[in-house]
């Protein structure tokens, strides 16, 4: 009798949980496709600068593609993780959203100096403060960690919804931060050429929509997953 009631228990003996699988699952999926976003934020820019008539060099691009493969990596798996968890309160998510922002653009920053002197090339001069884009950047995206939790947890959420939430963001904090920009530019006497103003425009408002596209994505693999599990059962 022992025996069997040990062997009974044994399954029961996971170190995750199932929902904390998906959950583990929705962010590893996330980081694939904040990699991939990365990518085709570059790709974007490269074509606006060549339509502005701008041509970068290829170090400079090797140089940019890294630190924005990085940003969009760590800070949509961070806004993905606020949302897998934040099933009970959406406040959560937004916390989780504020802090990863802050952290994955210090990241995004230093992946760019190891760049920068692999390739022995020059750094842009620095307009915007990292702390005042890291407070900004923190505000911003732990407002979008709280919407997207709330759209989350929805029963049906849209895909519409999400992209809203995601254009909203980016108009209010990415139109906020090149106006930011090019002020503090003008400020310093530091020449902003127009398709470099017109690339940070792009940058900063079409990035929160596509990060809340790809949290839409996974949250929707993730529950397709969880239905398929438990139908398995």
């Amino acid at each position: 009798m022992a025996v069997t009631e040990l062997t009974s228990a044994t399954p029961d003996a996971d170190p995750l949980s199932h929902s904390a699988r998906l959950a583990l699952r929705r962010v590893v999926m996330v980081a694939w496709l904040g990699i991939a976003l990365g990518f085709a934020m570059e790709a974007l820019i490269l074509t606006v600068r060549f339509a502005a008539g701008s041509h970068p060099a290829t170090t400079q691009v090797l140089i940019e593609l890294a630190q924005g493969v990085t940003w969009s990596f760590f800070v949509c798996a961070g806004v993905s993780l606020g949302t897998a968890i934040a099933k009970v309160r959406a406040s959560i998510g937004g916390l989780i959203g504020a802090i990863a922002a802050p952290l994955a653009m210090g990241i995004a920053k230093g992946t760019q100096k190891v760049m920068v002197s692999a390739l022995d090339a020059s750094a842009k001069p620095v307009i915007l403060s990292l702390p005042t884009l890291g407070v900004l950047r923190a505000i911003e995206y732990g407002l979008l960690g709280w919407i997207l939790a709330s759209l989350a947890s929805k029963e049906k959420p849209r895909p519409q919804q999400f992209m809203l939430a995601g254009a909203l963001i980016g108009a209010v904090f990415g139109g906020g931060i090149t106006v930011l920009t090019i002020e503090t530019a003008l400020a310093k006497d530091v020449a902003l050429a127009l398709p470099q103003a017109i690339t940070t425009a792009v940058n900063e408002i079409v990035f929160p929509i596509g990060c809340s596209l790809v949290v839409y994505i996974a949250l929707q693999v993730s529950r397709n997953m969880k239905f398929i599990s438990a139908g398995a059962r």
